[in-house]
């Protein structure tokens, strides 16, 4: 016995139809979303941006190392130009300064002996004989030193007591020879040859004389200017300028 009505709902013309499995499940896999679609072309976009930002760090770093060396380099050169000017100023400064020092130590070795004889001279009057004479002997063995330190220094002091032998009025008579030490017989050579020729003068050398010293012989004389001769005339007049007058019992 069928339901009442069951015709009418099987026959097709019914509004509603019987519900099948199935007609609920989600559309395809392949079907994808429009924002799904876009993923890789973003992915795409983002990579290119991450090479583009790392080529121009890669830009800026060469820049920066470019610059730094050239600046290195720069610097390098400039030290290397300022130490040879600095090198070149300075030699030439210690040559001046050598030069000076040299010039001052010989104007003080140079200074007369009679002035130093003068300088204790007034200690003379002050100090009693046997004092005066241990200061004439201290000046006369410090002047010794010095002017032997002087003859060293500056052995062209050969040439001034030529010159000055040279021209001694009267001159001697006669042939003339003039006697040296060998290494001052060469510089006089070098420097008077001519002129002690024209006048006459035969140059010999002789190892026995000290340097700063010479003898000039003739016929007729001789002048000795030795060094040994010309100091003991100096010690002698250092003696000889002792105090002249007794002291008054008020200055004792």
């Amino acid at each position: 016995m069928s339901e009442p009505g069951s015709a009418d709902r099987d026959d097709g013309r019914s509004p509603w139809r019987r519900w099948q499995m199935g007609e609920l499940q989600a559309p395809p896999s392949h079907a994808q979303r429009p924002d799904e679609a876009q993923r890789p072309q973003e992915s795409q976009r983002s990579a290119e941006r991450r090479d583009a930002v790392r080529r121009q760090a890669e830009l800026e770093a060469l820049r920066e190392r470019i610059r730094r060396e050239a600046h290195e380099e720069g610097l390098a050169a400039g030290r290397e130009q300022g130490h040879a000017e600095g090198l070149a100023q300075g030699l030439e400064e210690g040559r001046r300064q050598a030069k000076d020092e040299m010039d001052a130590r010989l104007a003080e070795t140079l200074i007369p002996l009679t002035e130093l004889a003068g300088a204790f001279g007034e200690a003379l009057e002050t100090l009693d004989e046997r004092v005066a004479e241990d200061l004439v002997d201290l000046a006369l063995a410090t002047g010794h030193q010095l002017a032997g330190e002087a003859l060293k220094a500056r052995p062209r002091q050969v040439l001034e007591l030529v010159r000055a032998l040279l021209h001694t009025e009267p001159p001697l008579v006669g042939q003339q020879r003039l006697w040296l030490h060998p290494l001052d017989h060469k510089l006089v050579q070098t420097h008077l040859g001519d002129e002690l020729s024209a006048a006459g003068w035969t140059l010999q050398p002789d190892d026995q004389l000290s340097r700063g010293g010479c003898r000039v012989t003739s016929a007729n004389g001789e002048l000795d200017a030795t060094w040994e001769s010309r100091w003991q005339a100096v010690k002698a007049q250092v003696r000889h300028r002792g105090p002249t007058t007794p002291r008054s019992e008020d200055d004792q």
